[in-house]
C-alpha cells in the first residue's frame, strides 16, 4: 500500500512541528521559571505538561525530517515515478 504522504509533505510537517517546539521553548521558558519559583502544585503540573508537549513536538518534528529523507530515497527508487 503506498504511503499517504509524500516525502515533501512529511518534511514540511516535520519543519512545522520543530518550529512549534522551538516556539514553545522560547515562550514557556520565561514563564516556567516564574511558575517553578512558587511552590504551588497545580502550577508545577501545568509547567510539566508544557515541557512534555514542547519535547514531543520537537522530537517528532526532527524524526519526521529524518524520515522524509528516507522517504525521498524510497520514492526515487520505485519504478514508474
Amino acid at each position: 500500500m503506498p504511503p499517504r504522504l509524500t516525502a515533501r509533505q512529511i518534511f514540511i510537517t516535520g519543519i512545522v512541528l520543530a518550529a512549534i517546539g522551538a516556539a514553545l521553548a522560547l515562550v514557556t521558558d520565561g514563564w516556567l521559571t516564574v511558575i517553578f519559583q512558587s511552590a504551588d502544585v497545580p502550577h508545577a503540573i501545568a509547567g510539566s505538561i508544557a515541557i512534555v508537549v514542547r519535547e514531543i513536538c520537537m522530537t517528532l518534528g526532527l524524526v519526521l525530517i529524518g524520515v522524509s529523507l528516507l522517504a525521498r530515497v524510497v520514492e526515487s527508487a520505485t519504478p514508474g515515478s
